[in-house]
């Protein structure tokens, strides 16, 4: 439902204000920032290194994004908040698209991965 929403809110100007810095910074979090963040907090976790990598990279779409600068516009003042939005929505709608494209090879990769290591340690 909330994406049906979110559907509605793109195609009814929500990126309008976007400007070409703000979208480089959204990349910049989709591909950079949050992978190895996440890939960092998952130091001394089960798994392996390509699995840590996946999570990290996968991780949360971001739709909570929305809550939270909600909430944080209801408690405080901000400029742009229109860019804001555009941002978080630019951030959600790419991480969507790139993830529900790329989830299903790279899990198949991950599983291939898997079985080779399986069955090397097998053999041992």
């Amino acid at each position: 439902m909330l994406l049906l929403l979110f559907g509605g809110a793109v195609v009814s100007g929500l990126l309008a204000p976007l400007t070409w810095q703000a979208a480089l910074a959204g990349l910049a979090l989709i591909f950079v920032i949050r992978p190895v963040t996440g890939f960092l907090s998952l130091r001394g976790a089960p798994g392996r290194t390509a699995e840590h990598w996946v999570i990290a990279a996968f991780g949360i779409r971001g739709i909570g994004s929305f809550y939270y600068l909600s909430y944080a516009m209801t408690h405080a003042e901000f400029d742009g908040v229109e860019l804001l939005w555009a941002t978080v929505g630019f951030v959600v709608l790419v991480s969507v698209v790139i993830h529900g494209v790329a989830v299903t090879p790279v899990m198949q990769l991950l599983d291939r991965s898997n079985e080779r290591t399986q069955t090397v340690s097998e053999t041992r």
